[in-house]
Parts: C-alpha cells; structure tokens; sequence
C-alpha cells in the first residue's frame, strides 16, 4: 500500500508528485489516531512516573509541558513525518517507564523551577549564613 505525496518549491508551485511507502499510517486520520493514543498513554503514565522517580513536578506542571510537546509539532501535515514522530515518542515512553531515563533525562523537559530556586535559596540559607546574618 502506497500513496501520493506532493513535493513542493520554496515558492509554493507544484513540482512533483512521488508514491511512497508509509511508514505506520495510511491515511491522515490513522496518523491522528496513532498521535491521539501516545498522548493519551502519556497523560496516564505522567503521575506515576512522577511519582516513581520521584521527581517534585507538581502534576499539573508536568502534564502542561506534555500538552506544549504535542501542540508544537500541530503544524506537520505529512503523514510519514507524523508516524517518525510517533515513533519516536513511544520510545520516550518506553525509556520513561521501563527506568532506562533518569531524572536529569525527564528534567531536561522542564524549565528551571520554582523548587529548583527553593533548592538552590535553601542551600543558601546554611547555619552559618544565617548565624552571621544575625549577628550583623
């Protein structure tokens, strides 16, 4: 099973039409389905892989982020980069859950956040810091 896709020039005239081989969809609405099932196992994979690498995301934060991943490749339209694209994601997943990414892995999808900078203002914030503030 193949199909048709058009290649176009930078100014947007048609230039060729090539037969290609998909990938793991067909039609645009199989490429949807296949988008549409990674996020939907994401989103119900997020809180435990949260919580079993006990990571201090808050939930709500994380599953932001996961909505800002789908939505920034929305504008693709050809079915074989989607299917790429799916592929690659189900691998993310597969790392995430099976223990095979670590913490600074998954944290590399994040900003730096307010509990890193509590962090970073606690480690701040020694004995001796305190004690020399006080005594000023």
């Amino acid at each position: 099973h193949y199909y048709i896709t058009n290649n176009f020039e930078m100014s947007g005239r048609q230039v060729t039409n090539r037969i290609v081989k998909p990938i793991l969809s067909k039609t645009p609405q199989e490429a949807r389905a296949g988008v549409n099932a990674l996020y939907r196992d994401f989103y119900r994979e997020l809180d435990w892989t949260m919580r079993s690498h006990m990571m201090d995301v808050p939930i709500a934060v994380a599953r932001q982020k996961l909505k800002q991943e789908f939505l920034k490749n929305k504008h693709i339209t050809d079915i074989r980069m989607i299917d790429m694209l799916v592929v690659k994601g189900r691998m993310t997943f597969d790392e995430f859950h099976n223990f095979w990414a670590q913490n600074y892995n998954i944290y590399s999808y994040f900003d730096y956040t307010d509990t890193e900078k509590k962090k970073t203002a606690e480690k701040n914030n020694t004995f001796l810091d305190n004690f020399y503030k006080s005594s000023d």
